[in-house]
Formats: C-alpha cells, sequence, structure tokens
C-alpha cells in the first residue's frame, strides 16, 4: 500500500538557495532536509497554510541549514 503524501511548501531559506518550493513529505513529517549546493537546508513544519494553484499546502519554514561533510 501506497503512503498518503502531504503536498508542502517551504517558505525561507538561505541567501541564494534555489530548489523547489511545492514538494511531497509522507504523512506526519515534521522536518525535511533538502540538499541544496554544499549544503543541507532545515524546514520545520508549522501550524499555517497557503493555497498553491487552488491547493491548500501545510507550510514548512526555513530553520537553518549544515554543510555536507567532504
Amino acid at each position: 500500500m501506497t503512503e498518503p503524501k502531504v503536498n508542502i511548501l517551504l517558505e525561507g531559506g538561505a541567501a541564494g538557495s534555489e530548489f523547489e518550493r511545492v514538494r511531497e513529505v509522507g504523512h506526519g513529517e515534521s522536518v525535511v532536509k533538502i540538499l541544496a549546493g554544499n549544503r543541507h537546508e532545515h524546514f520545520r513544519r508549522t501550524d499555517r497554510t497557503a493555497f498553491h494553484e487552488g491547493v491548500p499546502l501545510d507550510i514548512f519554514e526555513w530553520s537553518g541549514n549544515t554543510f555536507v561533510a567532504e
């Protein structure tokens, strides 16, 4: 059985970060980590929602980043 997906919107991020802002995560996820160049951008679930193309999305807000170990 396929796990249900929840659509999310990523808000914020380090200066110059470019990545897809609308994503899908598994139901119940509260933290998302996105690879952006040489670092991971971290986002945490908020209690806010926004509409994107008529679909309600849960908003995940940027909470910091960590650099990829070499």
